[in-house]
């Protein structure tokens, strides 16, 4: 099956929330760790850390949903 080029891009976009979600999450969780000082640091990191796995979360469930209906297409 060929897909135009506006379905190739619109295919990549939860790998795009994925990666974008661990760098997010992985970046703010070295944040809070590396932090020297107590409270406002870590709560904004704590904050962008529940973001990051937001985005992550998302981004999985966006690749399922495509991934289903492309099977169930197939039928």
């Amino acid at each position: 099956m060929k897909l135009s080029a506006q379905a190739r891009r619109f295919l990549r976009l939860p790998l795009l929330v994925i990666t974008l979600g661990a760098v997010i999450g992985a970046g703010t969780w070295i944040w809070n760790v590396a932090s020297c000082c107590e409270g406002g640091a870590n709560i904004g990191a704590g904050a962008l850390f529940a973001i990051g796995l937001a985005m992550l979360a998302g981004g999985f469930l966006g690749a399922l949903l495509i991934v289903l209906v492309g099977l169930q297409r197939r039928k």
